[in-house]
Formats: C-alpha cells, sequence, structure tokens
C-alpha cells in the first residue's frame, strides 16, 4: 500500500507532550497513538524500504534501549525519538554510542512537552529528505537505462545533468575500464580527458588492493548478502593518502550490454577518525590489561607474562620482553610473547636485543630506533629493518628492568607514550612484589619462634593444633599455643590471644610464652605460673592477655586435668559417646589486675575422650556484634564419629577448623587457632619418667 505522508507513531507519551506534537505535526505526518507492545505492526518491513516513520517513546515505556533495537532505526526509513526519565537516564546515555543522531535522539521528560515537537519535526525533515533523494536517484537511474548507446556518451552527456552535479563521486565502468565520469569523481581520482578513457579502474589504487577491488567490482549485486559497497585507500598524486568508500551497481544500456556504475565518496577523515578511536580504545585496553595484571594475586612472572603478551596482541608487535635488574644490578631476561603461536624463543632475544637493553640500563633512559610512519596506517613487511623500543622500568628512583618491543610496524607518538605508561605499571608493581615479599620474609621471622617447633610426644595421646592468621602473609597474629612437658612429667598445654596485631603483639606473645615455660619449670601448678605471666604483663606495661592453660597429670588412670582461664573462651569437653559441652570457667584477663583469682577446674579425660582449646577467632570471626555461642561448636564436634581410633584430635582440629571457614567465609576478619587433646582408646595411662627430648619449647 502506497502512503503519500510520512507515519508518526506516539508510543505511551504523556498526554501533554503527545497534544503539542500532534497540534504542530499533524498536517505534516499521519500521527498514531499506540504502545509497545504494538509497535512490530507499524515497524514491520526491510530497513531502507519501509515508510517514512518517527516512533516517539514515552518515558513509561520499559527497558527503552531494547525497544530501540527491535525498531532497527535506519537513516533511511525510520527514526526513534525516547523521553528520559530519571530510572532510564543512565540506560540511555549508551544510545549516541550505538546509533547516530540521525536515527535516535534523546529528550530529557521534564523538557518533552517543549522540545519533543521541535526534535520530531527535524527527524521527519530529515527522513523526508532522503526518501526523496533515494528517488531521485531511482529516477536516473531509469532514464539512464533508457538512454542511447553508451559507448559514444563522454561525461556530462552519458551521466545526465543529476550524477554530473552530484556531490558524490560517479564513475561508468565497461568491464574494468573507465568510460564516464563525473565533476566530483574527476577531483577525488584525478580523471582527465582523453587520457583517463578506457583506463582500468584497478590502475588508480595500489598494486596489493587491485585484486580485492576487481573481486568487488565484478561481484553481481543480486548475490550479496550486504551492500555492495567497501573502502579502499590510494595514494594521491601529491603522495597523501586517500580511503575512497565504493558502491557498485549494475545497469543496462539500450543494447542490453552490462555496465558497472561506482559511486564514490571520500572518507578519509573518516577512516583515520574511526582509526584514532579505535587505536585510543586498543591503548585504553591495554593500559587497563596490564594494571589489572599487576594488580592480580599470583608470581610476579606470570603476571609479567600477562603483560607482556596483551602489549604483544594490542600493538601488533613481534616480540614484547621484560627484563629485570636482580640485587647486584645484573641483566637477565625474564619474560617475553612474540606474535606467532607456541613458546618464543627468548634465545632470539638475547642475540638481538641484549645490547641495546644494556644501552638504557647504562643511561636510565629509553633507547629508541623507530621507522619513520607513512600513509594513514604503518604497513607490516616481511623483510627490511624494524621499529625497537625499550623503557626502563624505575619506581621510587630503582632501575627494576627494561620493558622492549620490537616490531616490522612504524611506531608513532601515541604508541611510544602508551608504553611509556604501561613501563610505569609494570615497574610500580614490580617495586610493590619486591616489598610485599621482603615483608613476608620478615613477618615469618617474626612468628617462626611464636609457635612451638613441635609438640611433645604424650605416649596414650594425641595432640594436634591448628593455626590460621587472619591475612596470610603479612600479618601477625596475635593469637598463639604452645606444649610442652614440666620436669616433674605432667605435661603444658596453653592457648591464648594477645590484644593487637602485628610487631608489638609479636613481641608480647615471645614474652608470655617464654614466661609461661620459664614458671612452669619450677611448678606447674595454675596459680603460681599465672601469675608470674601477669607480673611480666605489668611490668612491661603491656596489653592484656588472655589465656587457656592446662595440666595434664598422665601418672593417674584416667588422666587428670587441671584447666585455668584468664578470661579466655570456654574450653569444650568431647566425651568418647560424642557428647559435648563448654566447660563454664571464669578468670580475671593477664595483665590488667594486680592480683588476679584464677579458680582451676579439675576433669578426668578418659579413653575417647578430646579436650579442645580455641582462640575467640570461632566466636567473633566477624566482630563482637556477630557471635557465635560454645554450644554452635559444641554442637560441630558431638556430630564427628566417636573417636575410636588414632587421628581423633586431627579430626577434632581440622573440623573445627572447616567449620570456622565455612561459617565466617568472606566475613572471617580475626585469627583462629586451637589445639586438641585426645586420650586415646585401649591405651592405659602410666607414670611417664621426665623425658628431656620431648619437644619442649624454649619461649
Amino acid at each position: 500500500m502506497h502512503h503519500s505522508r510520512p507515519l508518526l507513531l506516539l508510543v505511551d507519551l504523556a498526554r501533554q507532550t503527545a497534544d503539542a506534537i500532534t497540534a504542530e505535526l499533524a498536517a505534516t505526518a499521519e500521527t498514531i497513538r499506540t504502545t509497545a507492545e504494538d509497535l512490530p505492526a507499524y515497524t514491520g518491513g526491510t530497513p531502507g524500504q519501509r515508510r517514512p516513520t518517527v516512533v516517539v517513546l514515552g518515558e513509561t515505556v520499559p527497558a527503552p534501549v531494547g525497544v530501540v533495537h527491535s525498531l532497527r532505526p535506519h537513516p533511511a526509513d525510520l527514526a526513534v525519538a525516547v523521553t528520559a526519565s530519571p530510572a532510564t537516564r543512565n540506560e540511555l546515555a549508551t544510545l549516541p554510542l550505538l546509533f547516530s543522531s540521525a536515527a535516535v535522539r534523546r529528550v530529557d521528560g521534564g523538557e518533552a512537552a517543549r522540545r519533543m515537537p521541535q526534535v520530531v519535526s527535524e527527524l521527519l525533515r530529515q527522513l523526508s529528505h532522503r526518501h526523496m533523494h533515494a528517488a531521485a536517484q531511482a529516477q536516473a537511474q531509469r532514464r539512464l537505462s533508457a538512454g542511447t548507446s553508451i559507448d559514444r556518451q563522454l561525461g556530462e552527456r552519458l551521466l545526465g545533468r543529476f550524477l554530473t552535479q552530484a556531490p558524490i563521486g560517479v564513475l561508468m565502468l565497461d568491464g574494468d575500464a573507465v568510460i564516464a565520469w563525473n565533476r566530483r569523481a574527476a577531483d577525488m581520482l584525478e580523471l582527465t580527458e582523453p587520457e583517463s578513457v578506457r583506463r582500468p579502474v584497478t590502475g588508480l589504487f595500489p598494486e596489493e588492493q587491485r585484486t580485492a577491488l576487481q573481486r568487488h567490482l565484478s561481484d553481481s549485486g543480486q548475490h550479496r548478502e550486504t551492500e555492495p559497497d567497501a573502502v579502499f585507500e590510494r595514494v594521491r598524486g601529491d603522495g597523501t593518502s586517500q580511503a575512497l568508500h565504493l558502491a557498485v551497481r549494475q545497469v543496462l544500456d539500450t543494447e542490453g550490454r552490462n555496465r558497472t556504475l561506482v559511486l564514490t565518496e571520500d572518507v578519509t577523515d573518516r577512516l583515520h577518525a574511526q582509526r584514532k578511536l579505535a587505536e585510543r580504545t586498543g591503548h585504553a585496553l591495554l593500559t587497563a590489561e596490564v594494571a589489572a595484571a599487576m594488580t592480580a594475586p599470583g608470581p610476579l612472572d606470570e603476571r609479567l607474562r600477562r603483560c607482556v603478551r596483551a602489549a604483544t596482541d594490542r600493538l601488533g608487535a613481534d616480540r614484547v620482553c621484560i627484563w629485570t635488574l636482580n640485587t647486584r644490578g645484573q641483566l637477565a631476561h625474564a619474560v617475553c610473547a612474540a606474535d606467532d603461536a607456541g613458546l618464543p624463543d627468548s634465545s632470539s632475544c638475547r642475540t638481538t636485543q641484549r645490547a641495546l637493553v644494556e644501552k638504557v640500563v647504562a643511561a636510565h633512559r629509553p633507547h629508541l630506533d623507530v621507522l619513520p610512519r607513512s600513509g594513514p596506517r604503518a604497513s607490516r613487511l616481511t623483510d627490511g629493518p624494524r621499529s625497537f623500543a625499550a623503557f626502563p622500568l624505575v619506581s621510587g628512583g630503582e632501575l627494576l628492568g627494561v620493558l622492549s618491543l620490537t616490531t616490522r610496524l612504524a611506531l608513532p607518538g601515541s604508541v611510544l607514550t602508551v608504553l611509556e605508561n604501561i613501563a610505569d605499571q609494570i615497574a610500580v608493581g614490580t617495586q610493590q612484589d619486591r616489598l610485599l615479599n621482603r615483608l613476608s620474609e620478615a613477618t615469618r621471622a617474626l612468628e617462626r619462634p611464636l609457635l612451638p617447633p613441635r609438640l611433645p610426644a604424650m605416649p596414650g595421646f594425641e595432640i594436634a593444633a591448628r593455626y590460621a592468621p587472619f591475612s596470610q602473609g603479612l600479618h601477625i597474629g596475635g593469637d598463639f599455643y604452645d606444649a610442652f612437658t614440666t620436669p616433674d612429667g605432667r605435661h603444658v598445654l596453653v592457648l591464648g590471644d594477645v590484644c593487637g596485631k602485628g610487631p608489638d603483639a609479636a613481641a608480647i606473645t615471645g614474652l608470655v610464652r617464654h614466661t609461661l615455660w620459664a614458671a612452669a619449670q619450677h611448678t606447674s601448678d595454675p596459680a603460681h605460673v599465672l601469675g608470674l605471666v601477669n607480673n611480666a604483663l605489668l611490668r612491661q606495661n603491656a596489653p592484656f592477655c588472655t589465656l587457656a592453660y592446662v595440666v595434664v597429670d598422665t601418672t593417674r588412670a584416667p588422666a587428670r586435668l587441671q584447666i585455668a582461664s584468664a578470661g579466655h573462651p570456654a574450653p569444650l569437653l568431647r566425651r568418647a559417646n560424642g557428647d559435648t559441652a563448654p566447660l563454664e570457667m571464669r578468670g580475671a584477663l593477664l595483665g590488667v589486675l594486680d592480683t588476679p583469682h584464677h579458680a582451676v577446674t579439675e576433669v578426668e579425660l578418659g579413653p575417647g575422650d578430646t579436650l579442645v582449646l580455641y582462640t575467640d577467632g570461632f566466636t567473633e570471626g566477624a566482630g563482637a556484634a556477630n557471635r557465635r555461642d560454645p554450644e554452635d561448636l559444641a554442637a560441630t564436634l558431638a556430630s564427628l564419629p566417636p573417636a575410636a581410633a588414632p587421628g581423633s584430635a586431627e579430626n577434632v582440629a581440622t573440623a573445627l577448623m572447616d567449620d570456622a571457614h565455612r561459617w565466617w567465609g568472606e566475613r572471617l576478619r580475626d585469627d583462629l587457632a586451637v589445639l586438641a587433646l585426645t586420650a586415646l582408646p585401649g591405651t592405659a595411662a602410666a607414670a611417664q619418667p621426665p623425658d628431656d627430648d620431648t619437644g619442649t619449647s624454649a619461649g
């Protein structure tokens, strides 16, 4: 059905805005008020061949970007105006990136009633103009096909006034030969009569593009799935580059002979802008990839390998390498990536690049050997000279290594700038990795004396311990444990938590462990030992400490335990049948009162029974406001199988640690330490003489 007027669809539009548009444009276009669901009935058909239509979307249309996509806006026959609401403003901000302003326009809801009629009117004028232009072109084509013999007509007589004066270049070809052109084509392609008549059109372009151009011209438009056009580049007579958009149309002359009409548009500036945008986008992505790699966890070599791989891919380089300097200033090839598949051969780097890299190390400045850039884009050569660029990796005034690149492409200033930027990122990341390694070594050195090197042997019993600081690597926790045998043959188990973290807490932990061990050498009595620890903390004006102190007498059957608590979470006692309960105990913190009192609880540990000591990370791992009760931990232990074989203490310690990590997950903000002692079933306790080689730790 033919429609003489364009169509205007108002979709879920506010009444005031709809009335304003209708009042202004009712005489220009057919206006229909509809909903988003009914739009397909009005906007179907092939894009570019539909009735000129403008769709106006109101603020209440759900998912407006999706609706715009489904409409398939086309500059020839369908445009969309969208009303933005506060809820959809951020979503609609992507529209200018996806569609040109000739196809999709956005208007804020607060200004819709005032601005929307003007915007819709402008879109209608653009569509009508394009529609009329397409109709005029079709008429000219029909007139051209109905003309007399083509071979005997040149210039204006052949193409007619319309095509001769058109702002787009037009060429007429007989096979591959140019037989006519308009003024615009003559200016673009530097064509003159009679020299250019019957000249092969492929001769106007460089040799490397001629095969593709010939295929483009000979491919029948009837079998194309897309528009029969493409962009080809050439060099003008003055040596400057030029990019031409070529659209091919097949026509017949009056004698039925095939002729080719080529519509030519100079898109040099547009192509350069697109390439510049793509280049900047690639450089931004490269910078982001390097930043992500250098801040990611994992070994430094792996992160550096990700950096050189990204640089090779994004910059089209033949090879990118990172060289490092060790503490003695010696240069070593660290990692590299090449543009070919598989692992790169690093021996070629050492052969071809080392001398140049050494210059960078000696001068502390970049070394550039860059090919000149010619044409809109650099061409890759299989042979001949290559560009080389190397930048020092410097952080905090320290030279850490060199980033080097070789390529058969010219390197413009923008590439050199991005290389310098990623060299800075790699240097900072490498320096941070080295500092973290040094801190990790210092942390391990401080942590080493804070825990016993091994647990003592206790025949008839099994002892197990687990310790997990909150932040692995750089964090010195305040939790600690110890286990040793005293001169009188008893065994002492200790688990505590010093207030604070870091080196200060490590120093206090060392003081507490040393005082505990030294005091127990005289007598293991809890009152005596805890009193001396309290005095040592007060003397040093140190932070307080919580402690669970256990003396195990294995000379009796069953074993007798003396347990004292200094403000520590209640120990758990798990009987052989699985029944588990906290031991309610009270006692003052150590390092707070001058004469604290610590009650002693005595329990028997029979075959299959297990005593468990733990720190407050198990009950307050995500902060004091988010607590677990000791009964929760007791329920976890009660669900374990009975202690019928060796490994019971290990199983208990592991189960409690796994349960804590599972319970707190990402919320965990505290250290975890657990110490478990199991009386093995089937083994009667007997008096054990003092043993000097029982793993006693010297605090």
